[in-house]
Order: structure tokens, then sequence, then C-alpha cells
């Protein structure tokens, strides 16, 4: 039995965390069934030549895949010799205090899912151009439901690509800043309590 691909790794998974797309999504874009797209996503099915033709212009429109954050270096103390070493206990409350909040935040900024949805936004606009190419009519200009299948995927296309309110984006960016401070102030603490 073939072993499943991690989904960081798998081509499916990776084409539906960019997109923000559901298994359903995939299935319309590829015209194949939903079930195709779920079993080849889990590994129980190889990718079928016509899933992969079907989801060429959106594959190519995906980046390389990630490398890991390098964490920033943390500054030598500066302190004169002979001073008194910190008190640990409260090194190490306001360290979990710091984890706590920023995973509050988190949780907040997961649940409106403006950060998802403002990665996702982008990600369809900076593709929309290249797609809109790859589809240029359809492919029986003369059949109403061929010209009515292509104008529902033009206007998928789009609505998929439209921009989000300022007010989410700016609430997103401000949660963001709050959790990296939180979490940086966290390492840095744990860096002096080891």
């Amino acid at each position: 039995m073939p072993r499943r691909a991690p989904a960081s790794q798998n081509v499916i998974s990776r084409l539906r965390a960019w997109f923000g797309l559901r298994q359903e999504d995939v299935a319309f874009y590829a015209n194949v069934s939903p079930e195709l797209v779920q079993a080849a996503e889990s590994g129980r099915r190889s990718l079928s030549s016509n899933l992969l033709i079907g989801l060429l212009p959106l594959l190519q429109q995906l980046p390389p895949p990630e490398t890991p954050v390098v964490a920033a270096a943390v500054l030598p103390p500066c302190l004169a010799p002979g001073t008194a070493a910190p008190d640990a206990a409260a090194l190490d409350f306001r360290r979990r205090v710091c984890l706590h909040q920023a995973g509050r935040l988190r949780t907040q900024a997961w649940a409106q899912c403006s950060a998802t949805r403002a990665r996702v936004a982008e990600h369809w606009a900076q593709a929309l151009p290249a797609l809109l190419a790859a589809y240029p009519a359809p492919v029986n200009p003369t059949d109403p439901d061929d010209a009515e299948l292509h104008a529902g995927l033009i206007r998928r296309l789009h609505y998929h690509a439209r921009p989000l309110p300022a007010e989410d984006v700016t609430r997103w960016h401000l949660l963001q800043a709050r959790i990296v401070a939180l979490e940086a102030e966290a390492a840095t603490l744990e860096a002096t309590l080891g």
C-alpha cells in the first residue's frame, strides 16, 4: 500500500491552502468528481492526468514550497559583572503570560479568518490574469450549456479575487504585530532562563 504524502507536500493540499478552496471547488476547476479529488488528496489514489491537466492553470500559480524561517538572534546581555541574577520565577511567569496572550490573539485571528482571507484573496488577485488567460472562451460557444459553464467559471474566478475591506486587513496586521511581539518577548525570556 502506498504511503500517504504529508499534507504539506501534497499538491492538492497546497493548492487548497494557497487559494482557500474546498475539495468541491478543486473538482469544479479540474472538471472531475469531488470523490476523485478527495481520494487523490488523501493519498488513496495517485494524481490522474485529467486532474493535473484540469488544475494546471491553478498549479502554475503556486509558489515553491516554503523553507523554514530562522529565528532572530538574541542580543547579548550588557549587564555589569557581579549583577544579581534575575528572579527566575518572575521571568517564567511573564514568559507564560506572553505565550498565553499570543495564543488568545492567534485564536482571535483565526476566528475572524482575516489572516487566511487576506492571504487567499492576495493569491487569487495575483493569479487572476493568468487564470483568465488560461480559460479564454467556452469550448463550444454555440452550446448554451458550455457558454453558461464558462461564464460561471469566470464569475467564480473574479469572486475569489475580490479584495478584503481595509478594516479587516488593518485588524489582521495589528493582531499579527501583537502576536509577533509577545512571542519574541517569550523567546527572549526563555533564552534568559535557559
